[in-house]
């Protein structure tokens, strides 16, 4: 069972969103820099 799978079944929040951004920091550290761009402008709300 992995981390984040335990984390949300016992409650533990804070560990959960740990682990999520952990997974969004390792994604975005392979993305070229105009697809880092894009990410932030999608979570900003600017796009799309």
């Amino acid at each position: 069972m992995s981390v984040l799978s335990r984390a949300l079944g016992e409650g533990h929040w804070e560990l959960a969103a740990l682990c999520l951004l952990l997974g969004m920091v390792e994604v975005i550290s392979q993305l070229s820099p105009d697809g880092v761009e894009g990410i932030i402008e999608v979570l900003d709300g600017k796009k799309g």
